[in-house]
């Protein structure tokens, strides 16, 4: 029962958190920039999707500045006010670096080579992914890898896979490269938190089981490799299809 109501937290609290990580990241700073600096704002998108702005000229910061700072700024209020103490804080703190690791993903697929502001980027907001499931994790407790591993992917990896599962059916046009982007670093930040040694208390050391092994992680790996590329091929089929009926082209199978 605790794990499905870790579940049913996580599949409630997903997407408004997840709209509002959305505004904080990509709307709030520049209407705030625009604001002080009196300089024009153009509103790009406001949608069940996100909320998107942009203040001033679109290279006055490189890409990706904005919403890193300005999820340092919402993840040190979280904890400062210890909002972190409920399992919605951290799985906030969580979405933040998600969100705000995008850009930097874009950016270095885009361009095809590795610069030092999308490693930069990339490294910082993998490591608020991390702070927050870290975060989860203190709350959620979990007595060894396995435990803790199945704990954030039940609040955090499965609710926005469902989420995404949702956007799908009413957006055609999401992808499955924008869940990937979100999902991969959840989940490679979860097995990272989780390989982390925990302290355990007298009373529960003959219920944890051994610390976690290599096969552990590679099978961890592997499970999640596997579900990732059924996530991609599906997508891609469904999209050849789309655009077959699109053209008139009869769909044709085999090879």
């Amino acid at each position: 029962m605790r794990w499905l109501r870790l579940f049913l937290l996580g599949l409630a609290s997903v997407y408004p958190i997840y709209w509002t990580t959305q505004f904080a990241l990509f709307f709030l700073p520049a209407s705030l920039r625009a604001l002080f600096l009196q300089v024009p704002v153009r509103v790009v998108d406001i949608s069940y999707l996100q909320a998107t702005a942009i203040a001033g000229k679109p290279d006055a910061f490189p890409v990706g500045f904005e919403s890193l700072v300005a999820a340092l700024v919402v993840s040190v209020a979280i904890r400062y006010l210890r909002g972190d103490a409920f399992l919605t804080g951290g799985l906030a703190i969580v979405m933040m670096g998600q969100s705000a690791l995008l850009p930097f993903l874009n950016e270095l697929f885009g361009q095809g080579e590795v610069t030092f502001e999308s490693a930069f980027g990339v490294l910082a907001t993998l490591g608020i992914v991390c702070f927050g499931l870290h975060r989860v994790l203190r709350r959620a407790g979990g007595v060894d890898f396995v435990d803790r591993l199945a704990l954030l992917s039940l609040l955090v990896v499965l609710p926005e896979a469902l989420l995404w599962l949702a956007f799908r059916l009413s957006y055609p046009s999401f992808g499955a490269k924008f869940l990937l982007m979100l999902l991969i670093p959840a989940y490679l930040g979860a097995l990272i938190v989780s390989a982390i040694p925990r302290g355990s208390k007298r009373g529960l050391t003959s219920a944890v089981r051994a610390p976690v092994t290599v096969p552990e992680i590679l099978a961890s790996f592997l499970v999640a490799g596997l579900l990732f590329s059924a996530i991609g091929l599906t997508t891609r089929s469904s999209e050849r299809r789309g655009a077959a009926d699109r053209q008139g082209i009869p769909e044709i199978h085999g090879s």
